[in-house]
């Protein structure tokens, strides 16, 4: 064992491997109402009022432990993290961010009445320990036959303030009819134009310790033409950033 100990001490120590930044997912509750048959009403009481229950969704975190999630609340624009109580009967509020008043702001300087506002079920990494949310505007337009809907995303701090991002495309999704009669119903191997978007984001490391992340974007679409089979669906990849969104197709865009 003595001949030993001078080849390791003579070892260089491995350097510390340091995780790529990642997004912090949550993952929808399949079926809350097996958890607590009132759970809208419940969470809604831990809730800012007034709280529409039809807004709300429940969600765990990747990797928390078996008693935590997370409630997105579309009225008010709200993020809490809730714990289930032990008795497996009751939920206590652990932590509050509130985004009503950026909700406000929106609401105010928005081109559209329609817009809904949401928060998208995850968190994104600004910088070490910083963390933004994504508010969604959706734009939804109705069709005869088809339809389609439209996210843009800002990214806010966790905390409050400023968006740090504005008017990301963030998803989109369009269909438009191109069957007219019984005839091209039966016969059409598609009966429909389909358009599908999402973004993608990667991280790069900071330039130094504190400074922000580098956030590169992604847009990933695809097109399934009418009369194709599904095989024949394209797909396509370009690289934006927040000062050419122009760049993403965001299928079309809204009218």
């Amino acid at each position: 064992m003595k001949k030993l100990l001078p080849l390791l001490l003579a070892l260089p120590f491995a350097a510390p491997v340091l995780a790529a930044p990642s997004a912090q997912v949550f993952d929808a509750v399949k079926k809350p109402e097996a958890l607590d048959a009132q759970w809208r009403a419940h969470l809604c009481a831990l809730l800012p009022q007034p709280c529409d229950v039809q807004e709300l969704g429940l969600y765990r975190p990747r990797g928390a432990s078996p008693n935590d999630y997370v409630v997105l609340s579309g009225e008010p624009l709200v993020m809490a993290r809730i714990k289930r109580g032990i008795d497996a009967k009751s939920w206590q509020l652990d932590r509050l961010h509130d985004f009503s008043d950026y909700a406000q702001g929106l609401k105010k300087d928005a081109d559209r009445p329609d817009t809904h506002l949401s928060l998208a079920p995850a968190l994104y990494p600004m910088a070490e320990g910083k963390w933004a949310v994504a508010v969604l505007q959706t734009v939804f337009e109705g069709y005869s036959g088809g339809g389609a809907s439209f996210d843009t995303a800002d990214f806010i701090p966790l905390e409050g303030g400023k968006a740090v991002q504005e008017g990301i495309p963030f998803s989109c999704f369009k269909m438009i009819r191109a069957c007219f009669s019984e005839k091209e119903y039966k016969t059409s191997k598609h009966c429909h134009d389909e358009s599908n978007g999402s973004l993608r984001i990667a991280y790069g490391e900071a330039a130094k310790p504190g400074a922000p992340y580098e956030w590169q974007y992604t847009w990933l679409q695809s097109e399934w033409p009418q009369n194709e089979p599904k095989s024949s669906a394209s797909s396509t990849r370009i690289r934006f950033t927040a000062k050419t969104t122009e760049r993403a197709d965001f299928c079309g865009g809204p009218q």
